[in-house]
């Protein structure tokens, strides 16, 4: 399994940031791929929280859509997401006080065998990883929302 861990500094408090970020309708405000993301009812069996629908355009692969659950845990700050069948990825956010009204938000993802992450690497320049790439934008663009109101950041294209 390939893991992706990054933090992000953000001048404003915890609880304000992660009510921001676990509303399912921001999503496509910070996620550089996402283009629009609802909640569609419970999540499959087995499956933590809601079912979410999102329709995704990753450069030079096209538009589509996928589904996924989508968890949130406002007491800890924590939200995880996935896919619920035939794919090997999930992810979680969290959101810590750092002191001084800041806080820190940490996204994690892992990919499984199942998961297009050897396909995106793949199809990558040696010495670009597309995957931390858009950890980056995400962090960035989420920063960028909460402290300026402005937009996100483009998704990386896999060429560079």
């Amino acid at each position: 399994m390939q893991e992706y861990e990054q933090r992000e500094a953000v001048a404003a408090p915890a609880n304000e940031v992660f009510a921001w970020v676990s509303d399912v309708e921001n999503l496509p405000k910070y996620l550089p791929p996402i283009k629009d993301a609802g909640i569609e009812g419970p999540a499959a069996a087995g499956s933590p929280g809601e079912r979410v629908k999102m329709r995704v355009e990753i450069p030079d692969r096209g538009e589509f859509e996928s589904e996924g659950y989508f968890d949130v845990d406002a007491a800890a700050r924590t939200m995880r997401w996935g896919a619920e069948t035939d794919r090997d990825y999930s992810g979680w956010l969290t959101v810590v006080e750092a002191g001084d009204g800041r806080s820190e938000v940490t996204v994690h993802l892992s990919f499984g065998p199942r998961s297009v992450e050897g396909e995106i690497q793949e199809d990558s320049a040696e010495d670009r990883n597309p995957l931390e790439e858009s950890l980056g934008a995400t962090l960035e663009s989420i920063r960028r929302q909460i402290e300026e109101g402005s937009g996100k950041l483009p998704p990386p294209s896999p060429e560079g």
